[in-house]
């Protein structure tokens, strides 16, 4: 498991990898108590290391749940580097519907 915590955090756990840095607050979720990235957030810190198949899929099921909509991933993704960018641009990908 993944976590983006802040800079300043000091607790590990095993099979815990932390990442730490400040998130926007239209990045972050609340559920049951905890503080969560939403999906366009998820997908973008994750796509450059995914298969492009496994990041096609994911991107997929948040279109047809409406979580996110195409453009306004491929103009996000533009704002995390040039291997997230090209990853999203890459995933074949169709607008829900």
């Amino acid at each position: 498991m993944h976590l983006t915590v802040p800079p300043g955090f000091r607790k590990t756990a095993p099979g815990i990898i932390l990442h730490k840095g400040e998130l926007p607050a239209e990045d972050i979720g609340q559920r049951e108590g905890y503080s969560v990235t939403l999906p366009m957030r998820s997908i973008l810190d994750a796509a450059a290391l995914m298969e492009i198949d496994q990041l096609a899929g994911v991107i997929e099921d948040a279109l047809e749940r409406g979580l996110l909509t195409k453009r306004a991933l491929l103009d996000r993704a533009e704002t995390f580097g040039p291997a997230t960018s090209l990853a999203v641009e890459r995933a074949p990908m169709k607008e829900a519907g």
